[in-house]
């Protein structure tokens, strides 16, 4: 799935510009903010690509974001974990305990490991927030290098807390 995802937001990495990324439907939004930008979407997931990385880079900064049914907040920190485990595109060791905490007067179930690509073996740091929704779930997964990590990583934890539901 990850080469699918890859090779897709490498086709649209010109096409989309910086800003919101509307996701779930409509009112659900995410601020890429300058570090990221909008790359399309994928077997229901939307993209964003790190705007930094070349663009016949392998590997990069990723966000993906995904509306799923509704999952109970109690039960966030076991879907969590057994939702990344079962993500082809990702290899973990152990998965340390998610915290459970509130954003955007949401509860959400967060997460932040190294993980591995399936693929070639490269070390890659994560970071997933499952947000509880009334309705529905949203997970939200964030990816890069290990290498690239340090210098991401707070760009990935601004634009993951930015999610929420839009104002009208």
């Amino acid at each position: 799935m990850r080469a699918g995802v890859l090779a897709v937001v490498l086709l649209l990495g010109g096409a989309a510009s910086a800003g919101a990324a509307e996701v779930g439907g409509a009112g659900w939004r995410l601020e890429a903010g300058p570090r990221f930008r909008p790359a399309g979407g994928v077997n229901g997931w939307t993209l964003l690509r790190d705007a930094e990385a070349p663009s016949e880079a392998e590997d990069y900064g990723l966000v993906m974001v995904r509306v799923q049914r509704a999952v109970a907040p109690e039960a966030g920190p076991r879907h969590l974990v057994g939702t990344l485990r079962s993500l082809r595109p990702f290899r973990f060791g152990v998965l340390p305990a998610p915290e459970v905490l509130r954003q955007a007067g949401l509860p959400v179930t967060l997460l932040e490991a190294p993980a591995r690509r399936a693929l070639t073996g490269a070390p890659l740091m994560l970071r997933a927030v499952l947000v509880h929704a009334p309705d529905r779930s949203f997970l939200l997964i964030a990816s890069a290098p290990e290498a690239a990590w340090p210098g991401l990583r707070e760009a990935v934890v601004a634009a993951l807390g930015s999610f929420r539901m839009a104002r009208r």
